[in-house]
C-alpha cells in the first residue's frame, strides 16, 4: 500500500518541501497519529477473534472438521493482523537495522493473505471436491508463497532499500489476485448450497463476505486507509455468529431445517396460508439397521432418506428433521395433486437407492390439509397426518 511523506532539499540556495510516494505493505508511512489508530483497530480485531477462537473451542460450529477449518482462518487473521500492526511500527521508525526484519514480515504477511479465503472456501467445500480438484486449489498458494518469499531479494511483490524505505514491485496485486480467487471460489459454493440452505441465509454470508472485499477495494485505491484485515477479523466474528444461527435452525447430518424451524413454520403458515399440506414421514426400520450395521450405517441411512426427501418435494414443499427417524414437509397453498405425485416420486427414488444399499430405506407417510377457513386447527391437522402415516406403516408391517 501506499502513503504520502515529506522530505526536504536544497533547490538554488532555498529550502523547499518535496513530496514523496512512500509505499508500504501492511504499513502506514503516516504520522503517530496515523500508526496508534491503525495500532488501536487491530488490537480491537485481535480481541474480537480471541474471543471467537475461545467460543468456537467451546461450541463446535457444523462439526469438527469445519470448525478445524474456521479456527485456522480466525488464527491465520490475527498472525497478519500482528504483521500488519509490526510493519506499521517499522515504517513509522524507520532503522537500516529493521531492514531485514522488515523484509521478513512483508514477505511472510503477503505469503498468509491468500489463507484465510482459501480456509473459508475449504470449510464450504468439504465433501463436494475430488482430490484432485483440492491438490489444484492448492498450487495458486504455493505459487504466490514462493514468490513473495523470493521478493526479499527480486523485488517482485515489494521492495524495501538498505534504508528502510518500501516501493510496491510488479507483482504487488499478486496475493489480492489470489485472495480473489479462492473468494469467487467461497462465493460459488456458497451459491451450490442454494439447494440446502435458503436464499435469504445465503444472502447474509454474501454480504458479510463483501464487507473485506470492499475494504480491500478500498484500501488498494485509497492507500491511506489500513482497514483489510481489521474488516477480516469483524467479517469471521460475524461468520461464526452465522454458523451458530444455522445450527439453531438446521438439523446438521442432512442439512435441511430441525424441529424447532419446524414449529415456528408451521405457526407461521396456519396464519399465513389458505391451504397447507402437512406430510409426515417415517423411515422405518431405523432400529434395526443401528443394531445389525451400526450406527454410522443408521446416520447415512437418515442423510440418503433425507436427500430423497428434498428431491421429491423440490418446489413442492419445505422438508423438517423433527425426530430421530420421522420427517415433515409442509406443503403451501399447492394441489393435492402434486403431493400425491412427490410421493410417488419418492417411492420410485427410494427404490432406485436401495438397488446399491446394503439395507433398504423404507418410508411410511401419510398427510392431511389445513384450510384456513376448516374448523381444525394446523396443530390437530398434523396429528391427522401422523396418524395416517402410522396406518401406512402398518400397512407396509402386514405387506411383508
Amino acid at each position: 500500500m501506499m502513503g504520502n511523506c515529506r522530505r526536504w532539499r536544497y533547490n538554488q540556495g532555498k529550502l523547499q518541501q518535496e513530496t514523496e510516494f512512500s509505499e508500504y505493505g501492511y504499513g502506514r508511512a503516516g504520522g503517530g497519529k496515523d500508526m496508534t489508530d491503525t495500532i488501536v483497530g487491530n488490537t480491537l480485531g485481535i480481541f474480537s477473534l480471541c474471543l471467537t477462537i475461545s467460543f468456537a473451542t467451546k461450541n463446535i460450529v457444523v462439526n469438527r472438521q469445519k470448525n478445524n477449518l474456521y479456527l485456522c482462518a480466525a488464527v491465520t487473521t490475527i498472525c497478519l493482523l500482528l504483521l500488519e500492526t509490526a510493519t506499521v511500527y517499522l515504517e513509522n521508525n524507520r532503522s537500516a537495522s529493521y531492514v531485514i526484519l522488515y523484509r521478513m514480515i512483508n514477505s511472510l504477511g503477503f505469503s498468509l493473505s491468500p489463507l484465510v479465503p482459501f480456509f473459508l472456501l475449504c470449510l464450504n467445500s468439504i465433501g463436494k471436491s475430488s482430490t484432485l480438484k483440492a491438490l489444484l486449489l492448492r498450487i495458486p498458494l504455493l505459487i504466490n508463497a514462493v514468490v513473495c518469499v523470493l521478493s526479499c531479494w527480486t523485488g517482485w511483490v515489494y521492495y524495501v532499500d538498505a534504508a528502510g524505505h518500501y516501493t510496491r514491485g510488479d507483482l504487488f496485486l499478486l496475493p489480492a489476485i489470489v485472495s480473489m480467487y479462492y473468494i469467487i471460489g467461497l462465493i460459488a459454493a456458497i451459491l451450490r448450497t442454494n439447494a440446502e440452505y435458503e436464499w435469504e441465509n445465503n444472502k447474509v454470508l454474501l454480504l458479510i463476505l463483501l464487507v473485506p472485499v470492499l475494504c480491500m477495494v478500498i484500501q488498494i485505491i485509497y492507500t491511506g486507509f489500513i482497514i483489510i484485515w481489521a474488516s477480516v477479523a469483524i467479517s469471521l466474528l460475524m461468520y461464526y455468529i452465522y454458523l451458530r444461527e444455522l445450527q439453531f435452525t438446521y438439523d446438521a447430518p442432512t442439512l435441511i431445517k430441525n424441529r424447532s424451524a419446524f414449529e415456528k413454520d408451521m405457526e407461521h403458515s396456519g396464519k399465513a396460508s389458505e391451504q397447507v399440506v402437512v406430510v409426515v414421514i417415517d423411515l422405518n426400520h431405523l432400529k434395526t439397521i443401528n443394531d445389525c450395521f451400526g450406527h454410522t450405517a443408521g446416520d447415512e441411512a437418515i442423510v440418503d432418506c433425507a436427500n430423497v426427501i428434498k428431491q421429491s418435494f423440490k418446489g413442492i414443499g419445505r422438508p423438517f428433521r423433527i425426530g430421530g427417524d420421522e420427517f415433515c414437509v409442509l406443503c403451501k397453498d399447492m394441489p393435492v395433486e402434486a403431493v400425491d405425485k412427490a410421493l410417488y416420486q419418492m417411492d420410485h427414488a427410494a427404490k432406485d437407492i436401495n438397488r446399491n444399499r446394503r439395507f433398504p430405506l423404507v418410508l411410511a407417510y401419510g398427510y392431511s390439509v389445513f384450510h384456513t377457513r376448516g374448523r381444525e386447527d394446523i396443530h390437530t391437522v398434523f396429528t391427522y397426518a401422523d396418524r395416517a402415516m402410522y396406518e401406512h406403516k402398518a400397512r407396509l408391517k402386514s405387506d411383508v
